[in-house]
């Protein structure tokens, strides 16, 4: 619902408080619409008909209040409130009663509807904008959407300029952090789908706050202007997720190769065991050993990053080589069994991101 349009009070809704508050204060309660209708009612028989103080009331846009009743006109002594919703007049509070006792609760009602029209009301966007998200995200992965359609629903939501896609794959479904509502202009909430957690945002969007960072696997795309590239790379991202073992946790998102990860994640199913072979007789420090070296800038470098001495490195090395009976300093060797090794995390028999 724009801004400018008239606010309509929801007779549910209306019910609701009536059914909730008229036991407490035991008052008749009738709740009318802008046209003075009576929708909610602690006298079911009166709903649909109408109410000649409440459209008083609409009429001077102010309190109207009754001290005498008049049997003839069929009134009794109460007040009718006006009930100002998103700064519209849309209905009328009325409530039986002296009204010097009674306008205090007509008050506190009308300001209970109120708020819980609000709620309602941010409740209702709020659902409205996940099922836009996810009609969207569900488009990425399907992948079978025109770009031009992608960018238009993308526009209508709010995400222009450089965007990304990250996929999560959390710890417990209870985190909290899946809860977070979506932020208009930077980001949607996580959305269910291909067994992960999809989010779009903006490029300048963190994923997680930094004390958290390390320890969570996800992916984030590269951030992208046009709905082709985000296409391409959400396509990326839904085959990694299809091998869970193959997200890193950010900890170790430095010794990982997207490029082998997402061959491996492509390779047949049927293919992965001869994919893995060469790699068979690795344990997972052999592992991970050759991954840190063939991801990181200099031996050095390797050896601080896996808290070693440079020589207990080399001998490493030379033990994987023995082991695999691969030449590992030839690089087209070397990239053979990192292979392998992907394949094997894939396959669940190594854990090393």
């Amino acid at each position: 619902m724009s801004e400018k349009e008239q606010p309509r009070l929801a007779s549910a809704l209306a019910q609701k408080v009536v059914d909730t508050i008229a036991p407490t204060i035991n008052r008749n309660v009738n709740i009318m619409n802008a046209h003075g209708v009576i929708i909610a009612s602690t006298d079911a028989a009166r709903i649909g008909t109408h109410h000649d103080g409440s459209a008083e009331a609409i009429r001077r846009n102010g309190i109207i209040r009754v001290s005498q009743a008049d049997g003839s006109a069929g009134t009794q002594p109460g007040v009718n409130v006006p009930l100002v919703l998103n700064d519209q007049l849309c209905g009328v509070v009325g409530v039986t009663g002296a009204p010097h006792e009674v306008e205090p609760l007509a008050g506190l009602i009308a300001l209970t509807v109120q708020l819980l029209f609000a709620q309602e009301r941010e409740h209702s966007r709020s659902a409205r904008r996940e099922t836009e998200a996810r009609d969207i995200i569900s488009a990425l992965i399907a992948g079978r959407v025109a770009p031009e359609v992608i960018d238009r629903s993308l526009a209508a939501h709010g995400l222009r300029g450089p965007k990304c896609i990250e996929a999560w794959l959390p710890r417990s479904v209870g985190d909290p952090s899946l809860e977070e509502p979506a932020k208009d202009h930077h980001r949607t909430s996580w959305i269910s789908l291909s067994g992960a957690y999809w989010r779009l945002c903006a490029a300048s969007e963190t994923a997680f706050a930094p004390e958290r960072m390390d320890q969570e696997r996800f992916l984030v795309s590269a951030p992208v202007e046009k709905a082709e590239d985000l296409m391409a790379e959400t396509e990326v991202l839904r085959v990694l997720v299809g091998y869970p073992a193959l997200v890193p946790s950010h900890a170790r998102r430095r010794m990982w190769s997207r490029e082998i990860a997402v061959a491996i994640a492509r390779t047949p199913a049927r293919s992965l065991d001869h994919a893995a072979a060469p790699a068979m007789q690795l344990n997972e420090e052999q592992a991970r050993t050759l991954l840190v070296v063939a991801t990181a800038a200099s031996m050095s470098q390797a050896a601080t990053d896996l808290h070693i001495h440079r020589n207990t490195l080399v001998q490493r090395l030379e033990r994987i080589s023995q082991v695999s009976g691969i030449d590992i300093r030839r690089s087209s060797e070397s990239l053979k069994l990192q292979h392998a090794i992907y394949a094997r995390v894939a396959l669940g028999q190594l854990h090393v991101f």
